[in-house]
């Protein structure tokens, strides 16, 4: 079974996250980074044993649009399948995620509510196996 990634420099938000996850009965093996260079990191170790990528926009050293933006530039992760899950809801922001990343898998705007994330999610995991 394939692996999610949450990346989100808020440790509380990343466990309410995975809880969500959890809840929706999910066993998927759940990797965590907390800001985009460690989210690159991890990517970079393991990408073939990751499902999805849920990934936060605002964060320190590297944003959400950088790390998006660097899969989509690299052929072995560009289709690795990317969940924004961020405060940045605006339709102009919406946009300009899909123009970093034109695979981006999905959005998922703050505050959001358990059914809207396993919407976004359940479709990649289930196509994931």
């Amino acid at each position: 079974m394939k692996k999610i990634l949450v990346v989100d420099d808020s440790a509380v938000q990343r466990k309410m996250i995975i809880q969500i996850i959890k809840k929706a009965g999910y066993e998927n093996e759940i990797l965590e980074a907390g800001d985009g260079q460690q989210a690159i990191e991890t990517i970079g170790a393991s990408f073939a044993e990751i499902a999805v990528v849920l990934c936060d926009w605002n964060m320190p050293n590297m944003s959400g649009l950088e790390v998006i933006q660097g899969l989509a530039a690299v052929d072995a992760v560009k289709d690795l399948p990317v969940v924004m899950v961020t405060t940045e809801g605006t339709e102009d922001k919406i946009r300009e995620a899909r123009e970093a990343n034109p695979n981006l898998a999905g959005y998922v705007a703050k505050p959001f509510t358990p059914e809207q994330l396993k919407e976004a999610i359940n479709p990649i995991l289930v196509s994931a196996g």
